[in-house]
């Protein structure tokens, strides 16, 4: 497949339900079953993914488990276990690299690959990409669906488009082709919220809004229209960003915008543990503490907000995470207004093999406790994450 002209090759790699993938390779058992991520059946958290078999139920991310129960009663739920999830991501990310230097991971189960410099050595875009599906699926037992682009957004855009197991590579022309029929919902950046407002104006489709003036999508939406006036006609100009050229202040995100907007403060409260749980399981995988923890907060009106608050030493203990993103939410302000998106990051992060030299001057009782929290993660890494419940992750869900 010919890329002659395009100054970039980048690829979007996502694996296929990750968490339920693992669970099913862990236990062939499950295999063909509408496995659950998120909780048992009772408890009032939301799916944090399923595997396709429930989706054919109408289950999806972010759904309370209550519901997900309605509509799939046969599957089977279980809770997320972040060890084995970030064990896997560890392999994943060391495939990536035999490809390409340039890799970056933008969550636990999905990252970005520039393959520009690496044609040479083994081959078309296409070769690559088959060959990169061909040895996760041989070494992690599971599937993933790549895209590639001359940027990001292709790429990503590409990634979703033949799930599972698919692959999509979009060039030249074949951008407006694909990218300009897709409803305007598919966009990356339009979130359920911007989407009715475009529908509403009559722009259904990622062309329409290509065809709409920039400078008029400026003065109705600010910064926002702007930016997805060049999304829409493909244009992105941020770089994979790999380990050695990341920002010295480091932090991990996760954010998700809600289907409508909502001021349930229990449908808030269970997607910042689902959130949290995924920061977790990124800062596990690259072994880091975290000195800041904040939450994000988009008000049905736009309106953004982001509280944060330092944390008296640098963790990735779950419990302490999400207790401090759950105090930092504006409550009166999310009941009065509604929610459209929220988020949860870690900054400030440390090094754990930097913080041991702290221990020898540290007082007993701060001892004492890292002493549990590494008695916790050592039961949790030889049983899994359900052998010990957080209090905090239990009120959560109930």
């Amino acid at each position: 497949m010919p890329v002659s002209g395009e100054s970039r090759v980048i690829m979007h790699v996502d694996m296929d339900a990750f968490f339920a993938a693992i669970e099913q390779r862990n236990n062939p058992d499950l295999r063909g079953k509408p496995v659950i991520i998120g909780g048992p059946p009772g408890s009032r958290g939301v799916v944090s993914t399923c595997s396709y078999e429930a989706r054919k139920y109408g289950v999806h991310s972010a759904m309370p488990i209550a519901q997900a129960v309605r509509l799939c009663p046969e599957g089977v739920f279980l809770s997320v276990d972040p060890t084995a999830y970030s064990f896997a991501a560890k392999q994943i990310l060391a495939i990536f690299l035999r490809y390409s230097p340039a890799v970056q991971m933008v969550s636990v189960d999905e990252a970005f690959i520039d393959i520009t410099g690496n044609l040479r050595q083994y081959g078309s875009p296409g070769e690559v990409a088959l060959e990169i599906k061909r040895t996760v699926y041989r070494e992690i037992g599971i599937t993933c669906s790549v895209g590639i682009g001359p940027n990001k957004l292709i790429a990503k855009l590409g990634s979703g488009l033949e799930k599972p197991d698919g692959l999509t590579i979009i060039f030249g022309e074949d951008i407006e082709k694909r990218l300009f029929p897709l409803p305007i919902g598919k966009l990356w950046g339009v979130g359920p919220v911007t989407e009715k407002y475009f529908t509403t104006k009559g722009i259904n489709t990622i062309g329409d809004l290509a065809g709409v003036d920039a400078r008029q999508l400026q003065r109705e939406l600010g910064v926002q229209g702007l930016y997805l006036a060049g999304r829409a006609r493909g244009i992105d100009d941020g770089d994979v960003l790999d380990g050695d050229s990341q920002p010295e202040e480091k932090s991990i995100s996760h954010e998700y915008t809600f289907d409508r907007d909502t001021n349930n403060l229990n449908h808030i409260h269970s997607m910042i543990l689902v959130l949290t749980e995924r920061v977790v399981v990124r800062m596990q995988n690259g072994e880091w503490l975290a000195g800041t923890i904040a939450i994000r907060v988009r008000f049905s009106d736009f309106k953004t907000i982001t509280r944060q608050r330092g944390v008296r030493e640098p963790t990735d203990d779950l419990r302490v995470i999400l207790q401090y993103a759950r105090s930092l939410l504006p409550v009166q302000d999310v009941e009065s207004q509604g929610v459209r998106l929220v988020g949860v990051r870690v900054s400030h992060l440390v090094h754990r093999k930097s913080e041991t030299q702290s221990e020898l001057f540290d007082d007993r009782d701060s001892i004492k406790f890292r002493n549990l929290g590494d008695t916790i993660k050592q039961l949790r890494d030889r049983f899994g994450v359900t052998i010990i419940t957080c209090a905090g992750t239990k009120m959560a869900r109930e």
